[in-house]
C-alpha cells in the first residue's frame, strides 16, 4: 500500500480534515488496526492494514495519533502508563486539556521515535497551576485539590 493510500484513509471523506487515531491495536500478527476519529463527523472509522504497511507509513500515522481528538491541533506526550500488550499515552493539547491514546506495545516504538523526550522542569510547568497531584491510573494532572475522582479516566483519587 502507497503512502497516497493511506494518506487518503487518514481523512475524512466528509469534510477532508485529518482524522485522529486514538487506538492503535494488533489483533493479529499481520495486522494493525487503526481505531480513528474527525474530530468534526465523531463516528469511529476502523481503518485495517497490514503490519509491513503499518511500519512503511508510521511517520504519517504518528502525526495522526498525535492530534487533539476535539480541535485537532498537534499535542504533546504528557506521560506513558504500560501494561502487559498496551501502553497508554496521556496527552495534553494547549487549548483542550489531557487526553489519551493506546498503542500495541509492539507497535509504540515507531509512534514514539520522533517524539523527543522532554525535561522534568518543562514537564512540571506544562501542568496547570492549581493542580497539585496525578492520577496514579491514567497520570493525568487532577485539575482541582478537592477532586475525588479523575477527569480523564475516572478513577478514584483517595
Amino acid at each position: 500500500m502507497s503512502q497516497d493510500e493511506v494518506q487518503q484513509k487518514l481523512h475524512c471523506r466528509r469534510c477532508g480534515r485529518p482524522r485522529i487515531v486514538s487506538r492503535v491495536s494488533k489483533p493479529k500478527a499481520d495486522q494493525v488496526k487503526l481505531y480513528m476519529n474527525c474530530p468534526v463527523h465523531t463516528s469511529e472509522v476502523v481503518y485495517k492494514m497490514s503490519v509491513s504497511d503499518y511500519e512503511e507509513t508510521a511517520d504519517l500515522i504518528r502525526e495522526h495519533v498525535l492530534l487533539c481528538k476535539r480541535c485537532g491541533q498537534p499535542v504533546d506526550i504528557a506521560g506513558q502508563r504500560g501494561g502487559k500488550r498496551t501502553t497508554a499515552l496521556s496527552i495534553q493539547c494547549p487549548e483542550h486539556g489531557s487526553g489519551s491514546r493506546t498503542v500495541n506495545n509492539s507497535l509504540l516504538d515507531p509512534i514514539l521515535a520522533a517524539v523527543p523526550a522532554r525535561p522534568a522542569s518543562q514537564a512540571v510547568a506544562a501542568q496547570p497551576a492549581n493542580s497539585s497531584k496525578f492520577c496514579a491510573s491514567c497520570g493525568s494532572p487532577v485539575p482541582a485539590p478537592e477532586a475525588r475522582f479523575c477527569h480523564n479516566c475516572g478513577a478514584s483519587l483517595d
